[in-house]
């Protein structure tokens, strides 16, 4: 059993760890036996809106709306730690924001005498992930299903022509059959094929930080475009007048505007057609604008990209859609936003809006 610890009656330590706090409790803020501020990691200190500086030597009171927050503490660490418990904190806008708390008291055993590590998760944010992460097991199941469907309808047929052809001792039938599994077989070859272009399509670049300039990505856009047309050429231009303005996490940005360049590039086109690319570089996100003409796109597919939230499951039944979700994909590893316009002078246009200073995730 574990033996009782009366905190009040334990000596505040001297050990400074305040610059190391970051690298050895992250997540976490450190306070002395009288519940004051010895140290506190930047991220927990930017969630709350206080600088280190504002909280150091402060007590743990200046986040509580309640007047029991000590007692609840003490009554926790009685027994030198507790499991994750709900608080809820004052942050320095007056917005209150419930964290999941977790502690520990470091004593004499630790032989850093009378500090208590408290650990933060903010609830609020781990419910937004969870949500996500919900949402996305559902595609992925649902995509997972009509995958299956869509690969055992050729692969059945296959199997019933293979035994088919077991039993049958005519030739000119046997001719017949092996030229039927020969068809569902490319049929299937297709389906996978389908399957592996949409999970490499959106292929992060092995440098996602590097600052590329609109023009970099101009002359790139341009190239792969000239490389994957097969039918009339397109006209691509850009009408932003400067061509050194810099994209933070250029990498991946250029990766997205090349899948959406070949989306709108594979859509039947006439020989007047023109593709531009306009950009806006505001303070708080960076907006890409990339518009077209004489391009042909059917009311269904239309209807399939107004409906934002369309999926893995559309792309087996709209093989042309690949391009498009792949850029959707990209956009959601930069925390972006991508809108479909059809304009009624038939002009199509797809704005993407990139926040500044996000960083890329790489799940």
């Amino acid at each position: 059993m574990s033996k009782g610890i009366d905190i009040k009656q334990a000596s505040v330590s001297t050990f400074d760890i305040k610059h190391r706090i970051g690298s050895i409790f992250p997540d976490s803020a450190v306070l002395d036996i009288q519940f004051n501020f010895v140290s506190i990691s930047p991220n927990i200190s930017e969630a709350i809106g206080y600088t280190s500086n504002e909280l150091l030597s402060k007590h743990i009171s200046i986040l509580s709306i309640t007047h029991n927050l000590i007692a609840m503490l003490e009554e926790c660490l009685r027994y030198g730690s507790f499991e994750e418990q709900q608080f809820e904190l004052r942050c320095h806008s007056g917005e209150i924001i419930r964290f999941g708390v977790s502690a520990i008291y470091m004593g004499l055993e630790a032989d850093t005498n009378g500090l208590i590590v408290l650990r933060f998760k903010n609830q609020d944010e781990v419910n937004s992930i969870n949500k996500k992460l919900i949402a996305k097991t559902a595609e992925l199941d649902d995509f997972i299903y009509n995958s299956a469907h869509s690969i055992r309808g050729p692969l059945a047929t296959l199997k019933g022509l293979i035994n088919l052809a077991g039993v049958t001792r005519n030739t000119e039938e046997n001719d017949f059959l092996f030229q039927q599994m020969n068809v569902f077989a490319g049929r299937l070859d297709e389906k996978l094929h389908q399957l592996i272009c949409f999970a490499e399509s959106d292929k992060m670049p092995e440098d996602v930080c590097e600052k590329l300039s609109i023009g970099y990505v101009f002359q790139a856009l341009a190239k792969n475009i000239h490389e994957a047309i097969i039918d009339f050429p397109v006209h691509f231009s850009s009408s932003v007048l400067n061509q050194e303005e810099t994209l933070e996490n250029g990498g991946v940005v250029l990766s997205m505007l090349k899948n959406m360049a070949l989306f709108f590039c594979q859509q039947p086109k006439a020989e007047r057609n023109l593709l531009v690319l306009d950009a806006h570089f505001g303070s708080s996100a960076t907006e890409i604008m990339m518009r077209s003409k004489g391009f042909v796109f059917s009311d269904t597919l239309i209807e399939k990209l107004r409906n934002v939230n369309f999926g893995y499951s559309e792309i087996l039944k709209f093989p042309e859609l690949v391009n498009y979700y792949a850029a959707k994909k990209i956009m959601y590893k930069l925390n972006g936003t991508v809108q479909f316009m059809h304009l009624a002078s038939c002009e199509i246009v797809v704005l993407m809006t990139i926040p500044r200073d996000t960083k890329v995730l790489l799940f």
